[in-house]
């Protein structure tokens, strides 16, 4: 599936803006025009075709699982902030609790 390759001779500095309806569904909800690579299409139709997907669903769902990974990583980076708070805190404590232990003499 060959594509024109677009001109690209002038240079977007702004985000392409939100198109957003009075009768808000799910296929006028929100539109995005954008440029992909060179081949990203094709690879994307691809996958689509193999997923029983439109190109729409795929790279959504590709973005949702992109978004939900991140979210996920955000979520381990603070549990393991966490952790490491914790296993410090256990430290000290055991380190109270040995200088209050009774020494034998």
């Amino acid at each position: 599936m060959a594509r024109k390759k677009a001109d690209t001779s002038e240079s977007v500095t702004q985000a392409a803006p939100r198109i957003k309806t009075e009768a808000v569904t799910s296929k006028t909800s929100d539109r995005l025009q954008f440029r992909l690579p060179e081949g990203m299409r094709d690879k994307l139709v691809e996958a689509a075709t193999a997923n029983g997907r439109s190109l729409n669903e795929e790279i959504i769902d590709r973005l949702t699982q992109s978004l939900e990974r991140d979210a996920v990583q955000r979520l381990s980076n603070r549990l393991k902030a966490q952790a490491d708070r914790l296993a410090t805190f256990e430290g000290e404590l055991a380190s109270i609790v040995e200088r209050l232990r009774p020494r034998d003499e």
